[in-house]
């Protein structure tokens, strides 16, 4: 890592460090700002990419442990407005404390993140203090290896045929004949060239994405912005339809995946097992070696 994490901002409430050209921050916010002191703090991590900390402040919507408060209504209204999200599903209480034999507990400990990244693995542990540490898998990589690779796009290959076809009926001759090009070789050539087009792939690139997730993403990312339709609902209303549309891109995701890999598997299911497993971590075929496996519960395989 040496050269690669660089220190951006430092003081006592706000560690901001960059790590792949991307900011990750820490913070321990001050709970004496108010007003316009604690939306000018809050306007003043904008440049994070994602941001984890105690933040001292309460919102229903970030976890039913404790009334709302005016900081935390703001926080809200700031999250939304700049496209932060809170990571991962773990909801329960992330601080708490015995008093009178009684225990408190609250959601002040928040990890937020906005943009395009993969959170694996999102947990939350106890410390021997009041507050539960929260840590997550990031998926960055560092420099992304890209690879252009060509596809035959087979509905223009269809329809080239389909053509040829049409013309073959209309004439004593075989549809090949009616390809371009003079030789065998030259038909075949100037086929593929008209049906083939180029692909780029990178580590995040995924086999199972299609149209239909990337309209949902498209969806999901708009109901939490206050533009177009969103204008006229209340921050509540608008979370309420955030939430709601992430839920459904996550079982969209689930749903995806489950088709691909059942379909790939009955494909091959007379193959290696170990060849099928090497496909599934490494789909495009881009790693030199197999990383660990494990199962649905990250215990290793």
């Amino acid at each position: 890592m040496d050269g690669v994490v660089k220190v951006i901002r430092e003081n006592k409430r706000l560690a901001l460090v960059e790590v792949w050209d991307h900011k990750l921050g820490g913070t321990y916010a001050d709970r004496k700002l108010s007003g316009g002191k604690w939306r000018e703090w809050l306007e003043s991590l904008n440049e994070a990419d994602c941001l984890v900390g105690d933040w001292n402040a309460h919102n229903q919507a970030c976890g039913p442990f404790k009334e709302d408060d005016t900081r935390g209504k703001a926080m809200e209204e700031w999250m939304v407005e700049k496209g932060y999200e809170i990571v991962g599903e773990y909801d329960g209480p992330t601080w708490e404390r015995i008093v009178n034999g009684r225990r408190q507990q609250s959601r002040i400990d928040l990890f937020i993140s906005r943009g395009p990244k993969n959170w694996q693995k999102v947990k939350s542990d106890k410390f021997l203090s009041d507050h539960w540490a929260i840590m997550a898998e990031i998926d960055w990589n560092g420099k992304l290896e890209k690879v252009v690779r060509e596809k035959i796009d087979w509905d223009i290959l269809g329809v080239e045929l389909e053509m040829a076809e049409e013309e073959e009926k209309k004439g004593d001759f075989h549809w090949y004949e009616e390809l371009e090009g003079n030789t065998p070789y030259e038909k075949l050539k100037l086929l593929r060239l008209a049906c083939c087009s180029t692909m780029r792939i990178t580590e995040k690139s995924k086999r199972w994405w299609d149209e239909e997730l990337l309209e949902q993403l498209e969806i999901t990312r708009d109901s939490i912005r206050g533009k177009g339709l969103n204008r006229s609902l209340y921050q509540g209303a608008r979370i309420k339809r955030w939430k709601t549309e992430k839920d459904k891109m996550r079982t969209l995701v689930r749903k995806k995946i489950t088709e691909y890999w059942q379909a790939f598997c009955k494909e091959n299911g007379e193959k290696d097992p170990w060849e099928i497993v090497k496909w599934a971590k490494d789909p495009w075929h881009l790693k030199a070696t197999m990383g660990d496996l494990t199962d649905m519960t990250g215990a290793p395989l």
